[in-house]
């Protein structure tokens, strides 16, 4: 018989990281901000800060327009990108 090792009341750990969202300013437009722990990256993604990947695993952060209601204006950054992002080029 297969054992079951998880508790079974406890709500999941990605559902409550994932709708953390913190309000910063940037250029003068409000981003809002989200933290990614490495085990909710589930595909990798192209820093605009660096252009380099951030591979599956590596905790980062998402930020997007607050004014912005789709998904398509969602960025993905490394945490040290996001905050050197004015002493950096874009692209």
């Amino acid at each position: 018989m297969a054992r079951h090792n998880r508790r079974r009341d406890v709500e999941p750990l990605r559902a409550t990281a994932a709708s953390a969202a913190r309000r910063e300013e940037w250029r003068g437009e409000d981003f809002l901000v989200r933290t990614v722990p490495g085990a909710s990256a589930v595909k990798d993604y192209r820093c605009p800060g660096c252009d380099q990947l951030i591979r599956v695993g590596v905790p980062h952060l998402v930020a997007w327009p607050d004014a912005a209601g789709d998904a398509a204006e969602r960025r993905h950054w490394h945490t040290a990108c996001w905050a050197a992002r004015d002493r950096r080029r874009p692209g």
